[in-house]
């Protein structure tokens, strides 16, 4: 999967309103709001505590370091590296 918001499948950007350089991104169609993205994040902490709970396993904490990384590096993590496969 490319980084460039562009090429994602399920995603596609619009222009925005604010400025000749602003974006607002779409899921199916839906503009994304900063609440969504943390309702999203809140669910996936739940989930991976409930799969994987601490202390025995990281839980959440696992999932706070993809987003962790993906932050400071602006880049999506290898899937290799975070196990991550849908069934």
């Amino acid at each position: 999967m490319s980084n460039d918001i562009k090429n994602w499948d399920k995603f596609q950007w619009v222009q925005g309103r604010k400025h000749t350089d602003d974006k607002i991104l779409l899921f199916n169609g839906v503009a994304v709001e900063f609440r969504d993205v943390a309702m999203m994040c809140l669910f996936f902490m739940q989930n991976e505590d409930t799969l994987y709970p601490p202390p025995r396993f990281k839980g959440a904490d696992m999932f706070k370091d993809y987003i962790k990384e993906t932050l400071e590096t602006r880049k999506i993590p290898t899937q290799d590296k975070y196990k991550i496969k849908k069934s």
